[in-house]
């Protein structure tokens, strides 16, 4: 069934495709050639990469056919389809949310769900059973905001304006602060109340920590399980986390659904027609028709922890209790109707929102590697290019990562200390002032040796200076080779105690990651490998 018409319904999500020579975007060309024939080019989420494993990969190899997949956020996906990119055949979008700020112009065809999975409350079962969620099976809205209001436990959030299941959830809460039943979508007169604004404000304010993408979000809680305590995620990425935390002899995870505002899932795969791949059509129907009636299919998808997207809303027929393990809260039969979605421009109007008036302001202090070799490895060009995407206002705007009025950006170059006339500073949201920051990053010429402590000990100072008041914090960190280590202790041991999180990046193949996995570990920050700095900029911002 074509979901077009049912896309502002009840469904929401995540999924991820791949295939014979079942590829990443590590291993997919940045300029694809024309479309070839036996070959299906899919852009998809991240979150379901066991889904391809274990189901698609095989599918494909089977038959012979090439199917590349490049993986990239939500955010990525909807600017690349509003923007007329042809480089892929087929969208697979996490979530009907994203695809309908993506698909304004309908231009994917044959859009059709993959399976469901509901958005829940998951939190360690002891902390489950401390907050009186453990072994009920009806557990309002309302108790689950009241647990996460009062600051009875941490709870952390995907960010929403870059990931789906954070987007999801936002809305669940909206729908219920506006007052309306599941089957009654969000109005813009309603999102423009008073009430409805003060509700979301609250409950935003309370979420602990918000990483950029639901796969981070899972790792990092599971590996700081001290501070995250409690997470809003997706039913089938607990029930797998769960596999793993048992395996290890660990605490499982417990969870509770939302009712009254329950958010589902549906994997949408659609079609993008251009000239050339009616062979990519093909391939494309073969695997949706696969997935949603091959009998091992479906019993992959299950085992996986999938709800078959052709059931009786998400209702199981005799699940197996080791996958939907009743133990862990998971609900083999649920009767409650998904929340309808709002239109696209509501949509929008929330996620600009979240941005420049729901979230916490922050105090953002960045260390940019300016030494010599960034300027042999194309490395400053790169970041020239994301501090165009992360702090012009235009371009920050589409890319959902726009400056709250209270926010406070610093950025510092660093080569064997702060040089180039940095740190430069911008209080507010100033546009002139943003676009200030853009030049002088362009400005910069790349000279000198590395030593990123010097800037990390300048941040640490900075950000707990009376003028940050009630921001959170943040460092994001990017460097492409060893520091010296003059000053590692004294800025370790500042950093530890100023308990401000640093995101660090490292780029290129000279990088030691030694370095910038104790400075994240330290602060109960987060290590980053990537080459694109474009990317990873974005992703260091989206913890915002």
């Amino acid at each position: 069934m074509d979901v077009r018409a049912a896309r502002c319904t009840a469904l929401a999500a995540m999924m991820l495709v791949l295939a014979t020579a079942c590829t990443t975007d590590k291993d997919v060309p940045a300029h694809r050639d024309t479309p070839r024939a036996g070959t299906l080019r899919i852009v998809a989420g991240s979150e379901q990469q066991s889904v391809a494993d274990t189901i698609v990969k095989p599918w494909c190899a089977a038959r012979k056919y090439t199917c590349e997949v490049t993986l990239k956020g939500s955010v990525d996906q909807a600017r690349m389809l509003a923007g007329g990119s042809r480089d892929y055949d087929a969208y697979w979008f996490a979530s009907s949310v994203f695809l309908q700020l993506g698909d304004r112009s309908n231009a994917l065809q044959d859009v059709r769900p993959m399976f469901l999975t509901p958005v829940v409350f998951a939190a360690w079962r002891s902390e489950m059973t401390r907050l009186g969620f453990a072994g009920r099976t009806d557990v309002p809205i309302a108790d689950i905001l009241a647990a996460v209001e009062s600051g009875k436990t941490r709870v952390w959030i995907t960010n929403p304006t870059q990931s789906n299941s954070g987007a999801t959830v936002l809305l669940g809460f909206l729908n219920h602060f506006a007052g309306n039943g599941p089957g009654t979508p969000l109005t813009q007169q309603q999102l423009d109340s008073p009430a409805v604004e003060q509700g979301v404000i609250r409950f935003v304010k309370a979420m602990d920590q918000t990483p950029p993408s639901t796969g981070t979000l899972m790792t990092e809680c599971v590996a700081h399980a001290d501070q995250c305590r409690a997470m809003f995620t997706y039913e089938d990425l607990v029930i797998e986390k769960n596999a793993e935390l048992v395996r290890a002899g660990r605490e499982p995870l417990l969870v509770a659904y939302p009712r009254g505002s329950l958010a589902v899932s549906d994997a949408p795969l659609g079609f993008l027609p251009q000239p050339g791949n009616d062979d990519a059509r093909r391939i494309l129907t073969e695997l949706q028709e696969h997935l949603l009636t091959d009998a091992d299919a479906q019993a992959a998808l299950l085992k996986l922890g999938r709800r078959p997207a052709a059931s009786v809303g998400l209702t199981l027929d005799n699940p197996d209790p080791a996958v939907f393990n009743p133990a862990w809260g998971i609900q083999g039969t649920i009767n409650e109707q998904g929340i309808q979605y709002p239109s696209a421009p509501v949509i929008q109007a929330v996620l600009d929102r979240y941005q420049t008036r729901y979230r916490r302001p922050v105090a953002a202090y960045y260390c940019l590697d300016g030494s010599g070799s960034m300027g042999d490895n194309d490395g400053w060009t790169g970041i020239k290019a994301a501090a165009t995407q992360v702090f012009d206002p235009e371009q920050a705007a589409q890319n959902f990562l726009q400056t709250h009025p209270q926010d406070v950006t610093t950025v510092a170059i660093f080569a064997g200390g702060v040089t180039g006339g940095s740190p430069w500073q911008v209080r507010g949201n100033d546009a002139d002032a943003l676009r200030g920051l853009v030049r002088d990053v362009a400005d910069y010429e790349p000279a000198g040796g590395t030593d990123m402590y010097a800037c990390l000990l300048r941040a640490t100072a900075e950000l707990t200076g009376q003028r940050n008041g009630d921001r959170k914090r943040l460092v994001v960190l990017m460097t492409d080779g060893q520091s010296s280590v003059r000053q590692r202790g004294e800025a370790l041991a500042a950093l530890r105690s100023a308990g401000v999180p640093v995101v660090a990046i490292a780029f290129g193949r000279d990088a030691d990651p030694r370095q910038l996995e104790e400075v994240a570990k330290a602060t109960n920050g987060t290590f980053v490998r990537q080459d694109d700095l474009v990317a990873a900029l974005r992703q260091a911002a989206g913890y915002k």
